[in-house]
């Protein structure tokens, strides 16, 4: 137990000592949207989501199946990020990897969605990786198989292309599902911390939803428009279909103020 924990917390922070550049480079910004990598002032990095929620890489060798460097990484303040609720990991990019456990001597592909489908013979590794097939398997942790899940094996190449399956899942929102057009979820914080993000640009005809995760009431209120009370772990949406520039703020705590810019 003890050799699996330290192997867990190595492999945790094999994205925070190559992120550490940031840490001294990145300005710190309010306005970000789904799809943005964002950090707070500790080096781990996460995926904002359209449901408002943050996603962790959990370690290095995960993150480059995804991205070649962090040069695209926003740093946020940190109360901002404590607001931003955590929705679960990434998984590796379907396609671009095969992964075996440390326990587990069965080599797999990943699908979309996390799936692992074990791969049947050498022949069929080869043929779906090529001659150097077994210098593209990376060993996951025991400690994150828990964030994938068994599918079918693989008989035949023809049940699974590697380029084809990299092809249609080449955000992160699309390999969780979360790829729903035209709706972001906006977290309301305490009074301090305010709405997160702050400033956000959305396309016209999103809907727009605040859930408030703090243990106070508040609301939204706009020029000529409020959502009224909205309690703890409650929610209020309203949809954005004119193209401008658009502040709201609590009127119950009238520090906390944001803005909407909404695009064609």
């Amino acid at each position: 137990m003890k050799r699996l924990l330290q192997r867990t917390l190595a492999a945790a922070g094999s994205v925070a000592m190559l992120a550490a550049p940031l840490a001294s480079s990145a300005a710190v910004t309010t306005s970000f949207g789904p799809g943005d990598l964002i950090k707070g002032s500790m080096d781990t990095v996460y995926y904002f989501a359209s449901n408002g929620k943050r996603y962790v890489f959990p370690n290095a060798k995960t993150y480059f199946t995804w991205y070649a460097n962090f040069d695209t990484v926003k740093q946020i303040p940190d109360n901002h990020l404590s607001t931003v609720p955590l929705g679960g990991n990434v998984t590796y990019r379907p396609g671009r990897k095969m992964v075996k456990i440390d326990t587990d001597p069965r080599t797999y592909v990943v699908d979309r969605g996390g799936v692992l489908r074990h791969v049947t013979s050498e022949s069929l590794a080869q043929t779906l990786y090529g001659l150097n097939w077994n210098n593209q398997i990376d060993d996951i942790p025991d400690g994150f198989f828990i964030n994938y899940r068994l599918g079918t094996a693989i008989e035949t190449a023809s049940e699974y292309q590697p380029a084809n399956v990299m092809t249609l899942t080449t955000t992160i929102a699309q390999d969780k599902g979360l790829e729903e057009e035209g709706v972001i979820t906006i977290s309301i914080g305490a009074p301090g911390d305010g709405f997160v993000p702050s400033s956000i640009t959305v396309k016209r005809g999103t809907r727009v939803t605040w859930t408030n995760r703090d243990n106070m009431v508040h609301n939204v209120s706009g020029s000529n428009w409020s959502s009224g009370d909205i309690a703890p772990g409650q929610s209020y949406t309203k949809i954005y279909d004119v193209v401008g520039s658009f502040d709201y703020h609590c009127s119950i705590h009238p520090a906390m103020q944001a803005t909407i810019n909404v695009v064609p």
